[in-house]
């Protein structure tokens, strides 16, 4: 006698998607009687220069051109200011016999945010993958990456132009659990966002064929043939789902469906039933892992 199989809720862990770490950096400028110590720094759009003066005397910081115009600088204290354009931006202390100093500012990297809902979708249904760049640009080529459970590397399967401000949107159709990530540029300049996680259920159908008989049919991209489908009914009193039978997936056929790869296991049973009770099929995290989520069928009437 084939051992009871007992089915415990499955509680899927999807990953959301961070957004991007703060790459910014600071970098410290010394004022002293010398001047700006160092005189040339090499900073990164968003990154923020601090001024500290190390002197004495009063110092102040001129940049016309970014523009910014620091207060006075007592010793000890700073005055700091955040890079947002590219260019060359020449500096001057007018306390201290305009000495000067350069901010060199080059675009920082890309990065990108991403994101799925729903994260759980059914067999056959879509998710909305978005994200958006950090340059804000529109008509930007975004690469949709996808890696579905059972896969060894990620792989392009879309390419997407990016709207005002930077954002993209992508309808993804997961066959499987498959992790998504966006990725703009080539080569050395590429940046790929962090990843977003899909989780799939297969679809059951639970049927009542005739009076004490059942058909349950998983329909997904995989065979299901062997695994344990829980046949449950409702009791009011208790306010839960009991079991009533496990039932082994037997039978095998491909499916005609929008969705190629279509795969229907199923199997029919008997079950000694009241009429009218709410009855449903369930496959657990157990038999449906790894490459899909818990499933349950509608509720029908035995």
């Amino acid at each position: 006698m084939k051992k009871m199989i007992l089915l415990v809720g499955a509680v899927v862990l999807l990953v959301a998607a961070p957004a991007p770490a703060n790459t910014s950096k600071t970098v410290t400028v010394d004022i002293s009687a010398a001047g700006f110590v160092p005189a040339n720094v090499n900073v990164q759009t968003g990154d923020i220069v601090v001024w500290m003066n190390k002197d004495t005397a009063n110092h102040q910081v001129v940049c016309a051109t970014c523009p910014f115009t620091s207060s006075v600088i007592p010793a000890g204290q700073t005055a700091s200011f955040t890079f947002t354009k590219v260019g060359k931006f020449g500096v001057v202390d007018p306390l201290n016999k305009n000495k000067k100093g350069t901010v060199n500012v080059t675009a920082a990297p890309a990065t990108l945010t991403i994101a799925a809902a729903p994260r759980t979708v059914n067999y056959g249904a879509t998710t909305t993958v978005s994200g958006k760049v950090s340059t804000g640009q529109a008509n930007q080529k975004v690469d949709i990456l996808a890696q579905a459970c059972g896969d060894n590397a990620a792989k392009a399967v879309a390419n997407v132009t990016t709207a005002a401000g930077g954002t993209f949107t992508y309808q993804a159709q997961p066959t499987l659990n498959t992790i998504y990530q966006a990725r703009v540029g080539a080569g050395n300049n590429a940046a790929t966002s962090p990843a977003a996680n899909v989780a799939v259920r297969p679809m059951l159908k639970l049927r009542r064929n005739a009076s004490h008989r059942f058909s349950v049919q998983v329909i997904a991209a995989q065979s299901f043939v062997g695994k344990a489908v829980v046949f449950q009914r409702w009791v009011a009193k208790r306010h839960r789902w009991i079991r009533v039978k496990t039932v082994f997936l037997g039978a095998r056929t491909a499916a005609a469906t929008p969705v190629a790869g279509t795969t229907v296991s199923s199997v029919t049973f008997g079950a000694r039933l009241r009429s009218h009770l709410s009855v449903r099929a369930v496959l657990a995290s157990g038999q449906a892992g790894p490459c899909y989520v818990t499933a349950k069928s509608p509720t029908i009437r035995s």
